[in-house]
């Protein structure tokens, strides 16, 4: 199989509607935990401890903010280490895995013990926000490697074309 080669901006622009997708899918299942567990979602506690007005749409939209981010970050960073480039299913899987891990360890675990100590203490809260960070970075990946592909293709197929249109003309003359 062939390698798909992306630039940093191509996985930039894939990776933040990738984390888009994959923040909307972690708030589902925080949301499900949160209302199960008769708790608030995290980024409503963010919002609520930071003074913002409307903590539950302000910290939706913090949540959002940086799932885009962090989504547009990992994939620009996965073009330029080729290893973790995504160009398969099984790969972007795995590395989604890791990717879903890294952002967990650097962006919640600071934030969470920055505003709500409390949280990395207990273990359901901590153990479920590192699956649904490990859910976060697989969502993210394989949206972000469809749409890679799906941007790659037109440009393939222009290519093929033109070397139809190159072959038809030259058979012609």
């Amino acid at each position: 199989m062939r390698s798909i080669d992306y630039s940093a901006l191509r996985g930039l622009k894939a990776g933040a509607l990738g984390g888009l997708v994959g923040a909307a899918v972690l708030g589902v299942l925080a949301g499900l935990s949160a209302f199960v567990l008769d708790q608030e979602v995290f980024y409503v506690t963010i919002a609520t401890k930071l003074g913002l007005s409307s903590p539950v749409l302000t910290g939706w939209a913090l949540h959002f903010l940086v799932g885009l981010l962090a989504g547009g970050v990992f994939i620009a960073i996965t073009s330029l280490l080729k290893r973790f480039a995504l160009d398969t299913t099984r790969k972007s899987f795995w590395v989604g895995l890791l990717g879903g891990i890294a952002i967990w360890i650097m962006v919640y675990v600071p934030v969470a013990d920055l505003f709500a100590p409390t949280d990395l203490s207990n273990l359901m809260f901590a153990g479920g926000s590192f699956i649904f960070h490990l859910v976060y970075g697989v969502v993210t990946a394989l949206t972000s490697l469809y749409l890679i592909r799906r941007t790659m293709k037109p440009q393939l197929m222009t290519e093929s074309s033109l070397t139809r249109s190159q072959r038809a003309s030259h058979q012609s003359s």
